[in-house]
C-alpha cells in the first residue's frame, strides 16, 4: 500500500487546511477559493474535520494526551488546529536532534516555559539542566505552580521521536509524573515515545491518538475534494482511498495534481511515489524568484526560523523595502512553509527541508557564514546562548565564544561547560595557538567541570609558552588572563594544600595588564567560594590569618582588572571567622561593611553570604525583626538579573531561615531530598548540602545523615588529582559535620560515640577559638555537652564545656523568644484539633506500626488510613511523618 510503501521514508508535515491563516502585519487573513476550480498554492489549506474536534475535546480531561503516526498524518496541524479555538494556556515544544544536547534543550525548554510565567527562565537557568534529584525537585517546585494558574494550562511536546538522549528521555518521563491537575500534556510522536506509559495506561491516565484515527475516510476525502470544486467521481474517491488509504500528505499531493490535470489518474500517485523531489523541483521553480530561493537555501541551514530572525536574515540579502515583499513571497509557498502563531516562527516542511538541504552546495562559504553568524547574533540577543555558541563555530566565529565565556561565572553547569569545551577541542589549531584568551578560557570552563589537577598543569605549560614569545600586545593580554585562572585554581586548592599564595599570580596578572591594558568584558558579580567565604581546610593556628592576607593583597589587583570583583570580600571572611569565634559585635561590624562594598560594586554572591551571617546574628541576638529583615532584603536581590544564582542562593538562606525557627516542613523541598555529590567544597552544592543536614538532623532522619557525613569526610581530591583522606573540606564544614554526628550518635543512645565526635569537633575548633557551630544547637548541645561533663572518659576541658553549655542555654532563651515571636506575626498560635481517630492512628505512627497494621488493629481500610494519614498533615502542617510526630509532641497530642 501506498502508506506502508512511503511512512517512514518522507519526513514531513502536511498542512492541508481550506482556511489558512497567513499572519502579515500582525493581521490575520483568510485565503478562499474562487471559480470552478482550486489554484495550487491553496491546496495545502487545511480542512477542519469535527470528528478529530470532538476527539480532542475529549481527551483534555486526561492529563496526558498521546499521539503516534508516520509522517504527513496531519497529527500537529490537528492539534495546532484545535488548541487555536480551545480556551486554555498553551506553550509548545518543538524538539530537533539538536535538542539531545541536554544544555541546548534546557535554555530552548526555559524560554518556551517562560512565555506562561516570565519569571521562569531565570529560575529555570539557575536550576541547569535537571539531571540529579535534587535539581528536579526544584523543577518539580516550579511546576507545581502551574496548578496555582487560572484556567487550564496545556503543554505540547512535538516531534517527541527526535529525542533519544537516555538523561533526556528520564527528565521527560520523570516530568509526566509531576503534571499538576489543571494541565495537559499532548505528546506528538512519529513512533512509539521512548516514555514508560504502561503505568499511565494501566490506571487509564493516557489518551492514545493513532494513525487509523488521524487517516481521512471517504466521506472526508470527498468532503475536502468537493470544497476544493475539484472534479472527481465516487470512484475516484474509492480509488484514492484504496492507494492511499486516507494518508493526508498523498491525499495533499493528488489535489495538487488534479488543479493542474482536471483528472484522477491511478499512475499518476505511482510517479510522485518515486519522483517527490522533482515535483518539489518543478513547482518550486515555476513559482519562485532567485532571491527567494537563495533565502530559502540559506535558512534552511539553521534550525531557528522565527518570525524575527526571518527578517533579520531576509533584510541581509534584499534592502529594508523588499525584505517584507520576499517574505511574502515566501509565504506563499504555504504548501511547504507555515508561520506558528503559539511559537511566533516559520515552520518549514519536513520533506522540502530535506530538499533544500541537497541544495546547499549552490551556496558559497561566505553566504553560509554571513547566514550562521546573523543567526548567532540573533540567539545571542534572544537568550538561545546554546545555540548561538553552536552558530558562531559553523561560522568560524571563535573570538566571540571565548568572550561570551570570558562572562560565565566560575560555576556553570556541567553541561554547559563540557559543550563549550568540546567546541574549543575541535577548534582549528591556530585558533588554539594564536588566539590571546583561548589558554585562559579553556582553563575556565575545566575548572567548571572541577578537573583542578588539570587546569594547575596546563596553567604552567600555557604560562611558560606564551612567555618566551616575543612582546606584544597579544602576549600580555594572554597572560593576563592565564595566570588571572592560575589564580583563582590555587586560590580554590588551598583547602587542600595549606598553600596560600594565590596573590602571586594575581599579581602577575595585574603586571601583564598593567603593560597592554584592555577592556575587560562584563561584570563578575559571583565569586567562587559559595558555601564559606573562607576556604582554609586545615586547623592549624594561623591558616586563617594567611589566607585573609594573601586575600588583602590578591583584592587590589583583581578589583582593578575585573571591574571590582572580590570588592567586599575581604570584611566578609573577617566577619565570619568572627562569628564563629562568636564575636559578635566586631562580627557585625565587617559584615556590615561587607554588604555596603558589595552592593556598590555588585557583587552578589558577597553580599548574599554577608546577609545570612548578619541574619543569623539577629538570632543569637534574639531579634526577630532584624532576623526578617534580612530575609526581605536576601528576597530583593531575586530582581537582579547580573546575580546568577539568586534563586538557589535565597532557597538555601530561606532553609537557614526556617530550621532557626525549627519549623523544617517550611524549608524548600529540593533541600529536604539526598544530599549532592562531592564538588569543590566551596560550591553551591555544599551550601545546599549544610542545610540539608540540618533538616535531617532536625526531622530525626540520622542514619542517611550520619550516612552523608562518613562519606563527606572520608574522601577528596588533591590538587595533584590524587584520592587523598586529609582535610577534605573547608575547616568550618567539618567542625559542623562532626558536630551534627555527636548530636545524631546522641539521639541515637549511642552515647560513647557521641561524646568521641564531640571531642574530635573540639580539637578542630580549639585552636581558631570556635564556638558558634556548638552553641547554635542551643537546647540539645546543652544536653550533650552535660553528657560530657558527667562522662569521667571524656578528654575535653571541663572549662570548655561549662562554657558552651552556659551559652548554649542562654541561647536557646533567645531563640525562644525569637520563635514567639515569628508565632505569633504568622499567627500560629492557634490550636490544632484532631479528631479522636486521627488522634489514634497518629498515636500507632509514632509507635512504629505501618499503615497496613494500623488498618487490621483498627479494622479501617488501607484507604481509609491513608486518608486519615492525609489529614493529619493537613491540620499539622507538616508533610512527613517525623515532621508530623515532632510537631505533635511539641503541642502535647501524643
Amino acid at each position: 500500500m501506498l502508506t506502508k510503501l512511503l511512512v517512514g521514508r518522507i519526513s514531513c508535515w502536511v498542512w492541508i487546511k481550506l482556511c489558512m491563516e497567513q499572519i502579515t502585519n500582525g493581521n490575520t487573513k483568510s485565503l478562499r477559493t474562487n471559480g470552478v476550480t482550486a489554484d495550487v498554492d491553496q491546496i495545502s489549506n487545511y480542512m477542519e474535520r469535527p470528528r478529530l474536534q470532538k476527539l480532542l475535546e475529549y481527551a483534555m480531561h486526561y492529563r496526558l494526551v498521546v499521539l503516534i503516526a508516520g509522517s504527513g498524518y496531519g497529527k500537529t496541524r490537528a492539534v495546532d488546529s484545535f488548541l487555536s479555538k480551545y480556551d486554555a494556556n498553551i506553550t509548545w515544544y518543538q524538539f530537533s536532534e539538536r535538542d539531545n544536547v541536554t544544555a541546548r534543550f534546557w535554555e530552548s525548554y526555559a524560554n518556551m516555559m517562560s512565555k506562561s510565567r516570565p519569571e521562569f527562565k531565570a529560575r529555570m537557568m539557575d536550576i541547569g539542566f535537571p539531571e540529579t534529584d535534587e535539581a528536579f525537585a526544584k523543577f518539580s517546585i516550579m511546576v507545581r505552580e502551574l496548578a496555582a494558574l487560572p484556567g487550564k494550562q496545556v503543554q505540547v511536546f512535538d516531534d517527541i521521536h527526535l529525542s533519544h538522549n537516555p538523561v533526556l528521555v528520564r527528565f521527560c518521563q520523570r516530568s509526566l509524573s509531576i503534571t499538576p491537575p489543571n494541565t495537559t500534556v499532548i505528546v506528538i510522536s512519529r513512533t512509539t515515545p521512548e516514555l514508560n506509559l504502561i503505568n499511565l495506561m494501566l490506571h487509564d491516565r493516557v489518551f492514545l491518538i493513532q494513525e487509523d484515527t488521524l487517516c481521512f475516510s471517504e466521506n472526508e476525502i470527498a468532503e475536502y475534494f468537493n470544497q476544493l470544486r475539484l472534479q472527481v467521481t465516487s470512484g475516484d474517491v474509492r480509488n484514492i482511498y484504496d492507494d492511499t488509504q486516507g494518508w493526508a500528505f498523498a491525499i495533499n499531493l493528488i489535489a495538487r495534481s488534479l488543479a493542474k490535470k482536471q483528472k484522477y489518474e491511478r499512475y499518476a500517485i505511482e510517479a510522485m511515489k518515486k519522483n517527490i523531489f522533482r515535483l518539489i523541483e518543478a513547482e518550486i521553480a515555476e513559482t519562485v524568484s532567485q532571491e527567494l530561493w537563495r533565502f530559502l537555501l540559506r535558512i534552511s541551514l539553521i534550525d531557528h526560523l522565527a518570525a524575527n530572525l526571518i527578517k533579520v536574515l531576509a533584510r541581509d540579502i534584499v534592502s529594508e523595502a523588499g525584505a517584507d515583499a520576499l517574505i511574502a513571497e515566501m509565504e506563499r509557498i504555504n504548501a511547504y512553509i507555515r508561520y506558528d502563531f503559539d511559537m511566533d516562527a516559520y515552520m518549514i516542511h519536513h520533506l522540502f527541508l530535506d530538499y533544500l538541504r541537497q541544495k546547499h552546495g549552490q551556496l558559497s562559504d561566505e553566504e553560509k557564514r554571513a547566514t550562521y553568524q546573523t543567526a548567532g547574533v540573533w540567539c545571542e540577543a534572544n537568550g538561545y546562548q546554546m545555540d548561538s555558541f553552536s552558530y558562531y563555530e559553523k561560522s568560524g566565529d571563535y573570538n566571540t565564544i571565548m568572550q561570551k565565556v570570558a562572562l560565565f561565572n566560575v560555576q556553570v553547569p556541567l553541561d554547559v561547560a563540557q559543550y563549550v569545551l568540546d567546541i574549543f577541542d575541535h577548534a582549528p589549531e591556530t585558533v588554539k595557538s594564536q588566539n590571546p584568551i583561548f589558554p585562559a578560557m579553556y582553563l575556565k570552563l575545566k575548572i567548571s567541570l572541577g578537573q583542578f589537577a588539570e587546569v594547575l598543569a596546563m596553567a604552567r605549560t600555557y604560562a611558560e609558552d606564551y612567555e618566551t614569545r616575543p612582546e606584544s600586545p597579544e602576549k600580555n593580554r594572554a597572560l593576563t588572563a592565564i595566570y588571572a585562572i592560575w589564580g583563582l585554581s590555587r586560590m580554590d586548592s588551598c583547602t587542600y594544600t595549606d598553600v596560600y599564595d594565590f596573590d602571586i599570580y594575581f599579581k602577575k596578572m595585574s603586571d601583564y595588564f598593567n603593560k597592554s591594558p584592555f577592556q575587560i568584558l562584563g561584570a563578575y558579580t559571583s565569586s567562587s567560594a559559595n558555601a564559606w567565604a573562607s576556604l582554609v581546610g586545615t586547623n592549624r593556628l594561623g591558616a586563617q590569618e594567611e589566607y585573609l592576607q594573601s586575600l588583602l593583597r590578591t583584592i587590589p589587583y583583581v578589583s582593578r582588572v575585573l571591574n571590582g570583583c572580590l570588592i567586599g570580600f575581604d570584611d566578609l571572611v573577617r566577619g565570619e571567622l568572627c562569628f564563629y569565634r562568636g564575636e559578635f559585635t566586631d562580627a557585625e561590624q565587617y559584615l556590615k561593611q561587607s554588604v555596603d562594598k558589595a552592593q556598590a560594586c555588585n557583587q552578589f554572591t558577597t553580599h548574599s553570604q554577608a546577609l545570612a551571617y548578619l541574619m543569623q546574628l539577629a538570632f543569637f541576638h534574639g531579634d526577630f525583626t532584624a532576623a526578617n529583615a534580612g530575609l526581605q532584603e536576601m528576597n530583593a536581590l531575586l530582581c537582579e538579573k547580573d546575580n546568577g544564582i539568586r534563586y538557589t542562593m535565597y532557597d538555601i538562606v530561606f532553609g537557614f531561615y526556617q530550621l532557626a525557627l525549627y519549623q523544617p516542613e517550611q524549608v524548600p523541598e529540593w533541600l529536604k531530598g539526598d544530599f549532592s555529590s562531592f564538588t569543590h567544597p566551596s560550591y553551591i552544592e555544599n551550601y545546599g548540602n549544610r542545610v540539608k543536614a540540618r533538616y535531617h538532623y532536625q526531622t530525626s532522619q540520622y542514619s542517611a545523615l550520619l550516612a552523608f557525613i562518613e562519606n563527606a569526610m572520608g574522601h577528596s581530591i588533591s590538587p595533584q588529582g590524587e584520592v587523598s583522606r586529609a582535610q577534605p573540606m573547608i575547616l568550618f564544614g567539618k567542625i559542623e559535620l562532626k558536630v551534627l554526628q555527636a548530636l545524631s550518635f546522641y539521639h541515637l543512645k549511642r552515647r560513647p560515640e557521641a561524646i568521641a565526635a564531640l571531642t574530635e569537633a573540639y580539637h578542630l575548633a580549639e585552636s581558631n577559638k570556635i564556638i558558634v557551630t556548638f552553641i547554635q544547637h542551643a537546647k540539645d548541645m546543652r544536653t550533650l555537652s552535660s553528657a560530657a561533663l558527667k562522662d569521667k572518659s571524656c578528654k575535653i576541658p571541663k572549662e570548655w564545656l561549662e562554657d558552651i553549655n552556659r551559652k548554649s542555654s542562654s541561647y536557646a532563651k533567645r531563640k525562644a523568644k525569637v520563635i514567639s515571636e515569628y508565632r505569633a506575626a504568622n499567627n500560629l498560635g492557634k490550636k490544632i484539633t484532631l479528631s479522636p481517630r486521627e488522634s489514634a492512628v497518629l498515636k500507632d505512627l509514632s509507635q512504629g506500626l505501618s499503615r497496613v497494621e494500623i488498618a487490621s488493629s483498627r479494622n479501617l481500610s488501607i484507604n481509609t488510613v491513608k486518608m486519615v494519614i492525609n489529614h493529619i498533615y493537613y491540620k499539622l502542617g507538616v508533610f512527613s511523618l517525623p515532621e508530623a510526630i515532632r510537631v505533635a509532641v511539641d503541642h502535647k497530642i501524643i
